[in-house]
């Protein structure tokens, strides 16, 4: 299923602290323009490793454009990603990293790429989404389903692909709203798409809200938890000739937010996300294009409080990718990989590293209304051996504007550092999790309206819970097993100048050992959008709704449903500058995303 965020956007940075939002956009006129909006079929590279039309990959893909985030006042990138099909939010307060579960899988079993490259902490298996400011993203790419084919570990319900921007222009972009929060960034860009540099500063800051609703939770401190994130991007490239191209890009975010640890102390946690990295493009000839890439990802976290600890992961990856195509009908991938993981932190670990060795081939055929895709792929690491994963894809075109598509999959899951060597309670004998994944979808297409349903089911064995002995000697274990089936519908159309967007989930998330519904996950979720320029004034109404979710993986715990309504409008001030205000659960709804953590209300 494709189903483009498009046009108008969803909210964006500090889902928890960004309630209402009197933003102020002053940009060039480069940066300002309606082209930049309409991308009327916009192109995809997750879902394949190479470029190709929304409208034709066989895979289930959202993308979101970051201009259109901005437009929409947008401060969260989670709250983005929430208006998406197949996607639900679960959070423990402002600033805190969020738990996003892709088609009902685990939020640790979704992989995060930024510009290419891996990011996130191999001590937990979750990434600092939180730290990464949406006035420095070119756009979301969004692959629903196994990955591990193309990518390797942890892709088991998804792949997240941030692009961060490489416009020319020059913008400054300011906003300030409840909890005494500001937002300010700067975007600056020489030279052209061939050969230039983009460089940009941005920095949020929030007072917060007391996190933790109960007074009898242990962890219950009734102050406010604020947050502030700080962050700085580079890009640049240049064509050296027309084949030879190089491009490279630096990132890094630095974060601090308050939680609630306990009634006695100022608890903090400062955080680092760092990403760079280096790119070579060589077009060998017109049917050959190899791509070399180097870097590094960084994610540091640093805990004040009663109880301090410091972990810092780095990734570092080199890969080399081929693209060759044989014929009109014929297209050829290959590439070869090289990662490491190194950890450092407060708790001695015995084991503070392990390499991965991949190689992928892959192959896409499409003569008249076929299409068939297949990837298949080897990960040979240093600490648990050989995985290897493979994919097929086959499409059909029915008619001008019906195609059915279908895919089945495998995918694995590699075990955290934490898993595996954490003093007192690991267990190094864990084997991956794995996942067996099959879908289908039908989508139909017309003049400016869109509609997909997509079915899907994906088991996962040997999934990692921690248990404890008649002793209580306690420590993970490969136990459990988990099925995640699924309906999901999404559709877009165009009424009486409103673009209307929906989307619709029907899902089942079951864990099968025990037979409960897994923690954070409705049966049933849905969203709607509406947006169009009234009377020249551009305007949004976004609706989230959920239906009842269990917090724990007992369920005796239940998260009541809810529905929040978003609204926002924005007027072009002149030729340079837009003036607008966004309004976030503008009914002010009492909701909870976990359990006993408030979510600050409108």
């Amino acid at each position: 299923m494709q189903h483009v965020f498009g046009g108008r956007t969803r909210p964006c940075h500090r889902r928890q602290s960004a309630s209402l939002l009197f933003c102020s956009l002053v940009a060039a006129s480069a940066s300002l323009n309606a082209g930049a909006q309409t991308r009327v079929e916009p192109v995809v590279l997750t879902a394949s490793r190479v470029v190709e039309p929304l409208g034709s990959t066989l895979r289930d893909v959202s993308v979101i454009d970051g201009a259109n985030l901005r437009d929409a006042g947008v401060v969260d990138l989670v709250d983005a990603l929430r208006l998406l099909p197949g996607v639900e939010i679960s959070s423990v307060g402002p600033g805190s990293t969020p738990s996003i579960f892709l088609r009902g899988a685990n939020s640790n079993q979704t992989l995060v790429l930024v510009d290419g490259q891996r990011v996130g902490s191999s001590y937990s298996g979750l990434s600092g989404l939180q730290l990464i400011n949406v006035d420095q993203i070119d756009r979301i790419e969004v692959l629903r389903g196994a990955a591990a084919s193309l990518y390797g570990a942890d892709a088991v319900g998804g792949v997240i692909q941030i692009f961060t921007r490489r416009d020319r222009s020059a913008s400054l972009r300011a906003s300030t709203g409840e909890w005494r929060s500001h937002q300010v960034s700067v975007n600056a860009g020489l030279g052209n798409a061939s050969n230039g540099l983009n460089v940009s500063v941005a920095q949020n800051t929030s007072r917060g809200y007391n996190a933790i609703v109960n007074p009898a939770d242990y962890s219950y401190n009734p102050d406010r938890d604020g947050y502030r994130s700080t962050s700085v991007h580079v890009a640049g490239n240049i064509a050296l000739t027309p084949t030879l191209a190089v491009s490279a890009t630096a990132y890094e975010a630095r974060g601090l937010a308050q939680y609630d640890g306990d009634s006695t102390h100022d608890d903090r946690i400062k955080s680092v996300v760092r990403n760079t990295g280096v790119t070579i493009e060589y077009q060998a000839s017109p049917a050959w294009k190899s791509t070399w890439r180097a870097g590094t990802a960084t994610d540091e976290s640093e805990f004040i409080s009663n109880y301090p600890g410091a972990y810092r992961t780095q990734n570092d990856q080199l890969s080399w990718q081929n693209a060759v195509r044989i014929n009109s009908a014929l297209n050829l991938l290959g590439a070869l990989e090289w990662r490491r993981e190194s950890v450092a932190g407060t708790d001695a670990l015995p084991v503070t590293s392990r390499r991965t060795n991949s190689a992928l081939l892959g192959a896409d055929w499409q003569v008249d209304a076929a299409r068939f895709n297949t990837s298949a792929r080897l990960d040979h690491s240093d600490q648990f051996g050989a995985r290897s994963t493979v994919n097929a894809s086959f499409g059909y075109r029915l008619s001008s504007s019906l195609r059915a598509t279908c895919n089945a999959g495998n995918s694995f899951k590699a075990p955290t550092f934490n898993d595996l060597y954490y003093p007192g309670y690991a267990n190094s004998s864990l084997k991956p999790e794995r996942g067996q994944t099959v879908d289908a979808a039908l989508h139909w297409s017309s003049t400016g309206s869109k509609f997909s349903a997509t079915v899907y089911q994906n088991h996962i064995t040997d999934l990692i819970q921690f248990m404890c002995d008649e002793s209580y000697h306690c420590a993970p274990q490969n136990v459990s097993r988990a099925r995640l089936q699924g309906l999901t519908l999404a559709g877009g159309t165009q009424y009486l100048g409103l673009l209307i967007d929906a989307s619709a989930d029907f899902a089942k998330p079951i864990d099968t050992t025990t037979d409960t519904v897994l923690p954070h996950r409705a049966r049933a979720h849905g969203t709607l959008k509406l947006s169009g320029d009234v009377m020249g004034v551009s305007t949004g109404i976004e609706i989230v709704a959920s239906g009842r979710r269990y917090d724990d993986s007992a369920n005796q715990r239940a998260l009541p449903g809810y529905a929040v309504i978003t609204a926002y409008a924005s007027k072009a001030i002149g030729a340079r500058a837009r003036l607008g205000v966004r309004i976030e659960n503008a009914t002010d709804r009492d909701y909870q995303l976990a359990y006993g953590y408030a979510t600050g209300g409108r």
